[in-house]
């Protein structure tokens, strides 16, 4: 899924946008969310949601510190209420949502090695996955089973 290709769609509530990279119904939902101003995230009971951070700062509540492109993606559950303050503006976030009852996932960022399991690939950075298919910054590659990822991403896991 190439990231030119992904249609931006606005928040109801004015603070951001949306593009789904991949909306598998039962199963999973991927993604990628400007966070444009502070305030409340959309509840979303019956789900779990993974969220980390592509590019800028967000304070979210109920974490400690302050999330950035290097912290680990959260995950938290649908219905819990979270806010994000933005300490220097415009933050841009990957996002999965995970259905209460599907085959649980996770969201890990790249660490070099190989990942079993792998259900999605987002490019950080432009990565070559497999040593043959290449994606550049926000692309992503829906896949199933092992790869190997060569750059900055994060990905999906079984």
């Amino acid at each position: 899924m190439r990231a030119g290709a992904l249609v931006a769609v606005p928040w109801a509530n004015g603070g951001g946008m949306t593009r789904v990279i991949a909306d598998r119904p039962g199963a999973f939902r991927l993604s990628l969310a400007t966070i444009a101003d502070a305030g409340p995230f959309s509840l979303f009971p019956g789900f779990t949601r993974v969220f980390a951070l592509v590019s800028g700062r967000v304070d979210l509540t109920g974490q400690s510190g302050t999330l950035d492109v290097r912290s680990a993606p959260v995950m938290f559950s649908g219905d819990e209420p979270m806010a994000a303050a933005l300490p220097d503006g415009t933050a841009l976030a990957l996002n999965l949502m995970v259905p209460d009852g599907a085959p649980p996932l996770a969201m890990v960022r790249h660490s070099g090695d190989g990942h079993r399991d792998a259900v999605a690939v987002f490019a950080c950075a432009p990565v070559v996955v497999d040593g043959t298919v290449a994606l550049d910054i926000h692309d992503t590659m829906v896949c199933s089973g092992v790869v190997r990822v060569a750059g900055c991403a994060l990905v999906v896991v079984r």
